[in-house]
């Protein structure tokens, strides 16, 4: 049998995350002797510890590599020996690949969304774009928007300053488009939007919710959310109801995964495969919870 690769999820609350079921179904599919384990912070055994202990000892026990999600994404890019350009950017990381002594950040989040807005044929025109959430899921979400071609980007969030100061980092980055920030979406014409998306966890499995009315947008407006679970949140629920177009988070999600399967492994996954394996894991509800941490 060939050596074991060994990933792992970091974050805090992830029971919930396909991540690692879709790491091990393509791993099973390749042949790949792969284990990919949460590192839930929620849970007892890692509570308390800082993201750099979790870190130091994943790589003391052989790891290739992590995935990292809230609330640590901009830790691991500041604990990185190297960084990607769109880390580099955003100052913001989500993979983190353990390789040759070194630690070295992506972000495969922005490869996701722009991936799927490049996929997505039909949906509409991106030239003025509205963003709810600015974290590092968002700020992810805005790098990929500006660089697919939107031309006026309004940031919302309801945190003080999260907006202002991702608004300020990304015109210094894009200084050729408009980026502005405000704190609630009556400071904004709506009707004026191309397109909306949610990069906030409202609508998520156990946060219940919507980031905005869809009632609020012109006809031709598509609506997208990050969210993959459900795939229907109420926000593109309300917006279907509306007859506007929806991009839900599930390709996201594909896609991303399949970059850091790649990143983490040295093995290119089959994007094909890894997506008929997401509608499968989301068709059947809740995923199973495995044991979390390094055994």
């Amino acid at each position: 049998m060939s050596s074991q690769i060994k990933a792992g999820l970091v974050g805090h609350g992830i029971a919930g995350s396909l991540t690692p079921l879709l790491h091990e179904a393509e791993g099973r599919a390749l042949e790949l002797n792969y284990r990919y384990l949460r590192i839930d912070t929620v849970l007892a055994e890692h509570a308390g510890r800082s993201l750099r202990d979790l870190i130091s000892m994943l790589e003391d026990q052989g790891f290739c590599g992590v995935n990292v999600t809230h609330p640590y994404k901009g830790e691991a890019a500041a604990l990185a020996d190297e960084v990607s350009p769109i880390v580099a950017d955003l100052g913001a990381a989500n993979t983190v690949v353990f390789k040759d002594g070194k630690r070295v950040a992506h972000n495969t989040d922005y490869i996701g969304f722009r991936s799927a807005l490049q996929e997505a044929k039909g949906l509409g025109a991106i030239g003025s774009m509205l963003l709810l959430g600015a974290g590092g899921a968002g700020s992810a979400v805005a790098l990929a928007l500006l660089d697919q071609g939107c031309d006026h980007l309004t940031i919302c969030d309801p945190a003080p300053g999260a907006a202002e100061r991702l608004a300020h980092r990304l015109g210094g980055l894009r200084p050729a488009r408009r980026v502005e920030a405000v704190t609630g979406l009556a400071q904004l014409d709506a009707q004026l939007l191309d397109g909306a998306v949610n990069a906030t966890p409202l609508g998520m499995e156990g946060h219940p919710g919507i980031a905005m009315d869809p009632a609020i947008l012109a006809a031709r407006t598509w609506v997208g959310d990050i969210v993959y679970f459900p795939l229907e949140t109420e926000l593109l629920k309300r917006a279907r109801a509306r007859r506007l177009n929806t991009l839900h988070g599930g390709r996201m999600a594909v896609f991303q995964a399949v970059s850091a399967f790649h990143l983490l492994t040295g093995h290119r996954a089959d994007a094909d495969r890894m997506s008929a394996q997401f509608q499968n894991l989301v068709s059947t509800g809740s995923p199973p919870v495995r044991a979390s941490g390094p055994a």
